[in-house]
């Protein structure tokens, strides 16, 4: 049983002088990033689809451990709410190919107006046309997905139910597959200037799943894949987060302070290449 755990992106600002170095540019966020967590999950796909070159790009500046989730495009799951997807959803696979073997989860996440009833129809028929080479996940905002019909629906086509952890709606920890996603999410509260520090304690519910993570462990030898994506937006900073599990897990700590530091003292030094070897 693989544990993946990381951030909801690495591209923030917020995170110079905590995380990057401050005088490293964006282009090398990335492979830094890849240094210190195995997992990331991409936000970005949500917003636009990626070109191929992009994504050649992520493949060929992580280590060949290194795996992704990624978010289905907005255009699908929140714009044509999952109807008349044939054509986005093609262009879609054809831009993931180069990452494949990287790729260990598709996350569909529903909007909050897309009830059960308005959207169990087209999650059924957009299922028949998913690429088969990659493995997906579901996320709902809307509480009327939260029934047997659902599950059932999950388990026959090897999809996770994702364990939303929002201050709004929390999804039910149900097990639909052989894979766990879970995803700390918060709210929207802490700004994006905020980035970089934790300004919010969230032991309590890092907790929680840690205890249920370990009693998957323990007790549900079928599955393959747990997958944690703690977003800024959570506490207020991704890595301090993956971190606070990891010591509530009694897993060794991430050490990015470490090398910030080394980083600091080299003055004058700015290129990653004197830092990866």
């Amino acid at each position: 049983m693989a544990l993946n755990i990381g951030c909801s992106g690495w591209s923030y600002e917020g995170w110079k002088r905590n995380f990057y170095p401050e005088t490293m540019e964006n282009k090398d966020y990335l492979p830094y990033y890849s240094k210190f967590f195995k997992f990331v999950e991409v936000d970005s796909t949500y917003y636009h689809i990626p070109s191929r070159s992009t994504v050649r790009g992520w493949k060929e500046r992580t280590p060949e451990d290194f795996k992704f989730s990624l978010k289905f495009p907005k255009i699908i799951t929140h714009e044509r709410k999952l109807e008349d997807v044939i054509k986005p959803l093609s262009a879609l696979f054809y831009s993931l190919e180069p990452l494949t073997d990287k790729i260990l989860m598709l996350l569909i996440q529903l909007p909050p107006f897309l009830s059960e009833k308005r959207g169990f129809t087209s999650l059924q028929d957009m299922v028949q046309h998913l690429d088969k080479r990659f493995r997906y996940s579901l996320e709902v905002r809307h509480p009327s997905w939260f029934n047997d019909d659902v599950y059932k629906f999950l388990r026959e086509h090897d999809m996770s139910l994702v364990w939303s952890v929002r201050d709004k709606l929390q999804s039910p920890s149900v097990i639909t597959s052989d894979q766990i996603y879970i995803r700390f999410i918060g709210d929207r509260s802490i700004s994006e200037k905020d980035f970089g520090k934790t300004v919010k304690d969230r032991r309590n519910e890092m907790l929680e799943y840690a205890k249920k993570v370990k009693e998957t462990q323990n007790e549900n030898s079928n599955i393959s894949d747990i997958l944690i994506a703690f977003n800024n937006h959570f506490a207020g900073f991704g890595p301090q987060s993956v971190n606070d599990f990891l010591k509530l897990m009694n897993m060794s700590e991430v050490d990015w302070k470490s090398e910030l530091e080394i980083y600091k003292n080299k003055s004058g030094q700015s290129s990653l290449s004197d830092f990866t070897k």
